[in-house]
């Protein structure tokens, strides 16, 4: 297998930051529940209360919205010459490579908020169940192209 070293990165596109927010928006409105339900049951008085339910949901909201932007600025993928590279992670950085000898098959789907934001996701089976892949966030046309690109590389025609 040769060695990706040179292989040029691209990043997913900037839409999906939308997605993410959007998301990040839901889990912070249920944490928001969370919040003020466990404030309930603390022996304090009803303005102390929402004072520090009002700090809880702020410091929620801003970490969850800035996570959005470190995800976003660390979500790249490479097609090399034998492999797929996927860089990603926001506490733990991860390099994978899915050799293209062993797809099997490549998907493409889009959810509520993808099919809006007119994005899709492409995700790769392969031989092994560990070396699957996924990589969210692509515009739709791009996708497709992208999926054309490696079952071709994988030696597949785009009916597999």
């Amino acid at each position: 297998m040769n060695q990706p070293t040179g292989t040029p990165m691209t990043a997913i596109d900037p839409r999906v930051r939308r997605q993410w927010r959007l998301e990040a928006a839901g889990a912070t409105a249920i944490l928001w529940i969370i919040s003020f339900a466990g404030s309930l049951v603390l022996p304090l008085s009803w303005g102390v209360r929402i004072v520090l339910w009002v700090i809880v949901a702020a410091v929620i909201a801003v970490a969850l919205q800035a996570m959005v932007a470190i995800r976003y600025r660390y979500w790249k993928y490479g097609l090399g010459a034998d492999v797929l590279i996927l860089e990603h992670g926001v506490w733990t950085r991860r390099r994978s490579m899915t050799p293209y000898f062993r797809v099997q098959n490549v998907d493409v789907s889009q959810g509520p908020l993808e099919r809006w934001l007119g994005l899709k996701r492409l995700t790769i089976r392969t031989a092994s169940a560990t070396t699957d892949a996924s990589i969210p966030g692509l515009d739709a046309a791009a996708a497709e192209e992208l999926r054309a690109q490696i079952l071709e590389r994988a030696g597949r025609d785009a009916a597999v």
